[in-house]
């Protein structure tokens, strides 16, 4: 007799319902501790989702082809299936089993019979399959799972790595992993910097979408030397981060620096770079796309929250790209510190722990590593840049994140079976420690070399990183720092407003050594060129009704300093500018009003744009000191199913409906449509899945496909009579 996953979670052995209990800790829930509940909670559709994301690629294979069997049988004799190897099903069943998407489909008894009608020696070697020959599994899968004779015909994104693959294992240094590690933690603090003092100084326009385009991020990127990649990186954690933000301004709204950012940048270097990383942990979205410009579904910008998900295929209940960076930190960690495996090694190993992951490109993989590499958690060999290897950074964030993780499905049993949670994304305090004693002092001075390269041998404070950003370009980062200067860069200084004599003592300010004759010929030079036309500041226009009134405004003893001069009856221009101008005709009591074409003069701030703050609302969880009891209330016989009971709740409907499909047996539906009208039902139900019951109605031997959301009561029909 063929069993329900209701009916075999009533009648297996402790062993087993406590070990599925403790694996699907996140289907517990105080407030329903009955069997019928449980089963109707595994087979749902997010119950089986979240299932089938716990499983390897190994069980995911075997699962795939359970679930092809499953199309034209509910019942899978196992051993019949050519395609599934006996050993291996044999050490996958059983997670397939805790994980509740599959289970013995005989009885208890018809097991213990068989078993006994085997000799002694048989007994004791029969393995799972041989005592439970014949399975079943979630209905549900079916229709998550790539199952139909197309999808067969192509091989899956976890398969294409499973040969051909560069398994060499490369020795790194020691001095060369601390060197890199310390180096890159400098250098992307400074890059940090250098990006969001840019964006102050030429702030960059906010399309429609309300992002910036490629070719902006290109020209930034260009100018604090990093690549594409690089930037979108900094510019999504700076706006994390709430160091870049929008001119409140209705007309011309520009990304630009937030008011604070330069306090936030001038604090400690060890935090700055921990909450660096952890806002790249925790972002949603996928470099590798955003670099690209566009996706399938819609044109990308960065700085612009797309409007669909960048990601098809599995739908994951866990947010894709930190699940993927945590993956990947984790494999680094593994490999150990000194050693390297290839990209291609360490995108098997990611594809091989979570295969059903949307970001299932090598690309996005490989992004991922070179991003690790840049903030220090990572490192290659010399010889070989396509191997990676963790960092001691790396190896004691990896380590932490695991073991944040593991107290958290504690605390959260919820996050079973995957064990993955957004909120304890966060720097352990002893990798801060770490990097706060790798980090050197900052140098207050630079040496400026008569080839017009100013060279800091550490770290540069951000005050000496202003000045020089003024007049020079970087031109190599590391733990020290390289710049260039050259006539552009001293030309477009001179041009916002800095003449030669400041242009010298700033750089006077900050130089180890007195300034080469080179640079000052060249800043003198560029001065001479450029003062030959000089552009002041606006004179301002004074504009009376009636000429009486600036008779008296110009024969005032207290207006001279203004130095108006009369164009015509109505109309004088002065000496100063228009706020000066204002302040002498406040202190005469002339009253006036400033002009301005836009309304009144106000202050434009930055408004730093972050994600709205969504409250989710979490349902009570059975915790450790309560799992014994829960468990043995279910186990009790009042907890089990009763034959003819009712339901009132869509996963009580599919479970009562999956019985009836399996026994063949018809049942009563009252349905509800649109308006709250009912209307009663019977039906032979045959398939439920993808949120639907198909069946026949006997009275008019039609075909019916029902939403189950609109299914009110399900009753079976010898439970009705």
């Amino acid at each position: 007799m063929s069993m329900t996953f209701s009916a075999w979670l009533s009648q297996c052995s402790d062993t087993d319902f406590e070990s599925f209990v403790r694996t699907r800790r996140d289907l517990l829930q105080p407030e329903s501790p009955t069997i019928p509940a449980l089963a109707a909670a595994a087979s749902s559709r997010i119950g089986v989702s979240r299932g089938i994301e716990a499983l390897t690629a190994e069980a995911l294979d075997v699962f795939i082809l359970l679930a092809k069997s499953a199309r034209t049988s509910p019942d899978i004799e196992v051993g019949e299936n050519r395609h599934i190897e006996p050993s291996l099903a044999e050490a996958v069943f059983p997670r397939l089993r805790d994980l509740g998407l599959a289970w013995p489909s005989i009885t208890p008894a018809e097991a213990a019979a068989e078993s006994a009608s085997s000799t002694g020696s048989d007994a004791e070697s029969a393995g799972l399959l041989s005592r439970s020959p014949v399975w079943r599994i979630q209905s549900e899968a079916i229709t998550l799972l790539p199952t139909s004779a197309a999808e067969s015909t192509r091989a899956h994104p976890w398969q294409a790595y499973a040969a051909g693959l560069d398994e060499t294992r490369e020795k790194i240094p020691q001095p060369l992993v601390h060197n890199s590690e310390q180096a890159a933690v400098a250098e992307v603090i400074s890059s940090l910097r250098g990006l969001v003092d840019d964006m102050a100084s030429s702030p960059i326009s906010r399309l429609t979408s309300g992002g910036i385009s490629k070719r902006d991020v290109s020209r930034l990127g260009r100018t604090i030397d990093l690549g594409l990649e690089q930037t979108i990186t900094l510019l999504l954690a700076a706006r994390s981060l709430g160091l870049i933000g929008v001119l409140d301004d209705s007309l011309d709204p520009q990304w630009t620096a937030s008011d604070d950012a330069a306090n936030v940048l001038e604090d400690d270097r060890a935090d700055l770079w921990a909450a660096l990383v952890t806002s790249w942990l925790c972002e949603p979205l996928d470099v590798t796309q955003l670099a690209a410009g566009a996706s399938e579904n819609e044109r990308l910008t960065v700085l612009a929250t797309p409007k669909k998900s960048l990601f098809k295929g599995f739908s994951q209940s866990q947010p894709t790209m930190p699940l993927l960076r945590t993956t990947v930190l984790g494999i680094l960690g593994d490999i150990g510190i000194g050693a390297s495996r290839s990209a291609e090694w360490i995108h098997a190993q990611v594809l091989t722990v979570h295969p059903l992951t949307p970001a299932h490109d090598f690309a996005i993989t490989e992004a991922i590593l070179h991003t690790s590499v840049n903030f220090g958690l990572a490192t290659t060999p010399l010889q070989s840049p396509g191997h990676f290897g963790p960092s001691r950074f790396g190896s004691l964030l990896a380590e932490g994140l695991r073991s944040a993780m593991a107290e958290q499905a504690v605390i959260d049993p919820s996050v079973a079976p995957v064990n993955f949670s957004l909120e304890r994304l966060e720097v352990p305090t002893d990798v801060i420690s770490a990097v706060r004693q790798g980090l050197v002092e900052e140098v207050d001075s630079v040496l400026i070399q008569s080839d017009l390269t100013a060279v800091a041998t550490g770290p540069i404070e951000p005050r000496v990183h202003h000045v020089l950003r003024k007049f020079a370009v970087v031109e190599a980062r590391g733990q020290g720092t390289v710049y260039r200067i050259d006539a552009d860069t001293i030309e477009a200084s001179m041009q916002s407003g800095i003449n030669a004599e400041d242009a010298l003592a700033q750089l006077a300010e900050i130089s180890a050594e007195a300034l080469p004759t080179t640079l000052k010929f060249l800043v003198e030079n560029t001065a001479s060129k450029l003062r030959r036309v000089q552009v002041a500041g606006a004179r301002a226009v004074l504009v009376v009704d009636d000429p009486v009134d600036l008779d008296v405004i110009i024969s005032d003893q207290l207006m001279l300093p203004a130095g108006l001069e009369r164009l015509a009856p109505t109309v004088a221009i002065g000496q100063l500018g228009p706020e000066r101008t204002m302040h002498l005709l406040e202190a005469a009591e002339h009253h006036a009003l400033l002009h301005s074409p836009a309304g009144p003069v106000r202050r434009r701030k930055v408004i730093t744009q972050t994600d709205p703050e969504v409250h989710v609302r979490k349902r009570a969880r059975v915790t450790d000191d309560n799992l014994g009891d829960y468990i043995r209330i279910l186990r009790s016989p009042g907890a089990r199913a009763q034959p003819a009971a009712s339901t009132d709740e869509p996963l009580g409907h599919m479970d009562r409906l999956r019985e009836a499909a399996s026994a063949g047996q018809l049942v009563t539906i009252t349905l509800a449509d649109s308006h709250g009208q009912e209307r009663i039902i019977e039906m032979l139900p045959t398939t439920v899945n993808g949120g639907r019951v198909r069946g026949k109605v006997p009275s008019t031997g039609a075909e019916a496909s029902l939403s189950i959301a609109r299914i009110v009561s399900v009753e079976s029909v010898e439970a009705k009579s």
